[in-house]
């Protein structure tokens, strides 16, 4: 006989089914175990939910019944009130009746002689008979109304109330067999004096039957419970009225019915769960403010999870016939998974012995085997790859050490440029200064042998020259501060035209005999630009003082004119020497001059452009221009275009 352990532990097909079965097993008790508890808390809250919501349904329809009885009364006693004689009482009894078909009775009973007329007793009662309504005059020595709890309790607390359920007499002294709850409120004169009682019934059986119509399930059942822990309502008539919830209960064995009971009679609310009459229930319950009541929904446990437990049993042997089919199918597959290991120990043994440039064949299979095979063809195109990456990276630190040349290429160039700058600041600083130090000493030497005319032509040439050295420091500090902040921020407004025309006046011409200015404007002059304050006439000056520079000749113009976005377009046209093609891109490279011989810095449309832009606008050359140079600067015209200006750039 094999040993069923042996086998196991030679069969690598029979552990890999087992050690698969068994973690299938395990996840599904895990997964059971889980959905189990969490669907059964589920099913028992939902059901609790919906007890609590007919508990306060039916709370709500019994309240609205004694709202309407309470209402009915207090308008009735008023009218006694206002109407205290013997015949009109009878009428208001009947017409309470009349008017509310569901209640039971109504007495409008007085104190001992207070119609003398009528002797000791006159309490008139109207109830119903039948489909007819009928009214007598009840009281009498088998009957002194005035010592029931109905005509007693509103006496003496003088204040209206429900009164706990009861049995009554007829009229024709029968003990009557239908329970009735009353709702009794004192009637008082108009000097405050008690004179009687008003107190409307209505049948503790019509009740009961109102609050059992709609109990959440089929067992679950309601009772209510008086001041004093009396049934009012239960499915068992005979434990009303005169058994409590605490009747033939041990105190020592049953605490838990005890401390519900208290809890009710409290007016606390709530839900508990335990044992009423060998049964697992929950209980729950809260008051009823206007009566003292409290009322309750008993439903067993058993009930709430029925269907539950039915549906759970099902899947569980569904389950279960699942797993073993599982263990079956497992087996079978893992067999003939297991088979083609002799040809993959093949393919490895081939690998092994260094054959890795040989071109191996991937397999179609996705399972474990497969994968292995596909592996192992992985790694022989890796080790190629490999190779070909070591290569790929050779070639790309030759790449790198390229673009390191050119960069340090492009450092000596910039020290270069730096070096000529520096020369050409150092020139553009030291002519004026030379012209300035020389024309002090001619003051200071000879102003005697000056004449006024000279003193004036050199006052002249100090000041422009002076002029041109605050330019240029103007400019490097611009460029500083531009480099470090990175902002222009709009702080003021001018007059268009008139900041245009402002500009065009300071440019003093170089040729005046042959270089006229112009502005052309088609704006309105109380059209203003919102822009800074300082940067945008700086800006202006400086195109215009670029085209005064290279114009020997001609016509120097400032446009000016309004966009579609409410944008302003100024452009500075010139008829002088132009830009060539080739270097439309290298002018506005910074400190980068065309002619290292003319004036200037070579930062000075550089700054335009950048200011422009952080402004919210643009400056760029026409090139389609040819008679000489036009520059166009576009700038918002308030802050609401700005964002749109921005937004294109």
């Amino acid at each position: 006989m094999i040993n069923p352990i042996v086998k196991i532990r030679h069969s690598l097909s029979l552990r890999l089914s087992l050690w698969v079965f068994f973690f299938a097993v395990l996840s599904f008790i895990i997964s059971l175990g889980f959905m189990y508890v969490k669907s059964r808390n589920y099913v028992r809250d939902d059901a609790m939910q919906r007890a609590i919501k007919v508990l306060n349904n039916t709370s709500l329809r019994i309240t609205e019944v004694l709202n309407e009885v309470e209402i009915a009364t207090s308008n009735t006693e008023w009218l006694v009130r206002t109407h205290i004689n013997p015949d009109s009482v009878v009428n208001y009894a009947r017409r309470i009746i009349e008017l509310n078909p569901r209640f039971n009775g109504c007495s409008i009973a007085f104190e001992p002689y207070y119609f003398p007329e009528k002797g000791e007793y006159y309490s008139i009662y109207a109830g119903h008979e039948g489909d007819s309504i009928e009214v007598e005059q009840e009281g009498g020595e088998e009957y002194r109304y005035f010592d029931m709890d109905w005509y007693t309790i509103p006496k003496h607390t003088r204040q209206a109330g429900w009164v706990d359920p009861f049995y009554d007499f007829y009229l024709d002294d029968v003990y009557q067999q239908e329970m009735i709850t009353t709702y009794s409120k004192p009637l008082y004169d108009a000097d405050g004096n008690f004179i009687g009682v008003i107190s409307t019934d209505i049948s503790l059986k019509w009740l009961s039957q109102s609050v059992m119509s709609n109990k959440p399930s089929e067992n679950s059942y309601f009772f209510m419970l008086g001041k004093e822990g009396n049934f009012f309502v239960h499915p068992d008539s005979t434990k009303l009225v005169f058994e409590t919830i605490f009747t033939d209960r041990d105190p020592d064995y049953e605490a838990d019915i005890f401390a519900l009971g208290n809890a009710m009679l409290k007016g606390e609310e709530g839900t508990t769960r335990l044992m009423l009459d060998g049964e697992a229930c929950y209980v729950f319950y809260h008051q009823l403010p206007q009566t003292g009541w409290s009322l309750a929904i008993v439903y067993p446990e058993n009930e709430i999870f029925r269907g539950y437990n039915r549906l759970f049993y099902i899947v569980l042997g569904i389950i279960i016939g699942g797993l073993l089919l599982m263990l079956f199918f497992c087996s079978r597959i893992v067999n003939g998974a297991i088979e083609p290991v002799n040809e993959l120990a093949h393919r490895a043994r081939h690998i092994a012995a260094g054959n890795f440039d040989e071109p191996m064949e991937k397999s179609d299979r996705i399972d474990a085997v497969g994968l292995l095979q596909n592996s192992f063809c992985s790694m022989q195109q890796f080790i190629s790859g490999y190779i070909r990456d070591i290569r790929s990276v050779n070639a790309e630190i030759e790449r790198r050490n390229n673009e390191l040349q050119q960069t340090n290429e492009r450092v000596q160039l910039a020290l270069e440029k730096k070096t000529a700058f520096m020369q050409d600041l150092t020139h553009q600083v030291r002519t004026p200064l030379n012209i300035i130090i020389g024309f002090a000493q001619v003051i200071r030497d000879g102003l005697k042998d000056v004449s006024p005319e000279e003193l004036e032509l050199i006052l002249d040439a100090m000041q422009e020259n002076a002029q041109n050295l605050l330019g240029i420091v103007d400019k490097l500090m611009a460029a500083s501060i531009l480099e470090k902040e990175n902002k222009v921020e709009i702080n003021g407004s001018f007059a268009c035209n008139a900041i245009c025309r402002e500009v065009l006046e300071r440019v003093k011409l170089k040729c005046p005999e042959t270089v006229k200015k112009e502005f052309i404007t088609s704006l309105p002059d109380s059209l203003p630009i919102y822009t800074h304050t300082t940067a945008f006439p700086s800006m202006l000056k400086q195109i215009l003082d670029n085209a005064n520079q290279f114009t020997k000749q001609g016509t120097i113009t400032l446009e000016v004119c309004q966009n579609a976005d409410k944008s302003l377009t100024f452009t500075i046209t010139d008829t002088g020497i132009g830009i060539a093609d080739e270097d439309v891109e290298r002018i506005f490279i910074p400190f980068l001059k065309l002619d290292y011989f003319s004036e200037g810095l070579g930062i000075g449309l550089t700054l335009i452009s950048r200011s422009a832009q952080l402004l919210g606008g643009t400056f760029t050359l026409d090139t389609t221009y040819k008679a000489g140079a036009r520059f166009i600067l576009t700038l918002p015209q308030d802050e609401q275009t700005i964002a749109g200006l921005r937004k294109r750039m």
